[in-house]
């Protein structure tokens, strides 16, 4: 079941989900809109990545932090990870997806992140969550931190999770600082 307006808020009001900065405005009939954090990892090209070498892949990158009232500009056929300015911290109640925002595909950049945000997520220390950024037109973007990046959409699960996100050894991302994670 996805959670609608109302269920949201209530959720919130009963700190089953967090999210820092909230802002109730942002608030959809079905989701939230997650805004551009500051912080981006940039692929050096034409490196060769093997997926499980993440040293490899840091060294091969390097991390862009944006000041205040800058832009991050975003080239044609270019990939970024970027973060969420806003935290979040979800019970073991409910899982989550992020869909990317019409109005940004539209300029041909397509914003996805791992696509599942599981039950726990945040529950030891909330955390930002990584996008990854692809553009996909003919002419740059400037991407500003604080834009309308991503919608967070919220599920029931039919019972409480028993074991979240944060309980198991094995997840990679629990307790890292605010830069995209690879």
């Amino acid at each position: 079941m996805i959670l609608s307006y109302q269920d949201i808020l209530a959720a919130i009001e009963s700190q089953e989900i967090l999210i820092t900065p909230f802002d109730k405005s942002a608030v959809g009939p079905c989701s939230i809109d997650l805004k551009l954090g500051d912080t981006f990892l940039v692929f050096h090209h034409g490196r060769l990545f093997r997926p499980n070498d993440r040293k490899a892949i840091l060294k091969n990158s390097e991390v862009f932090r944006i000041e205040k009232d800058e832009a991050f500009l975003l080239s044609p056929n270019q990939f970024v990870l970027a973060s969420t300015l806003e935290k979040i911290s979800i019970s073991k109640k409910f899982a989550a997806t992020l869909e990317g925002k019409s109005s940004i595909a539209r300029l041909g950049i397509v914003v996805q992140a791992a696509g599942l945000v599981n039950p726990g997520t945040g529950l030891k220390d909330p955390t930002t969550l990584t996008l990854e950024i692809a553009h996909q037109a003919n002419s740059p973007v400037e991407l500003v931190p604080g834009m309308p990046i991503i919608q967070i959409i919220f599920h029931q699960l039919t019972s409480e999770s028993t074991v979240g996100y944060d309980d198991r050894e094995s997840s990679s991302y629990v307790g890292l600082d605010d830069e995209p994670r690879v």
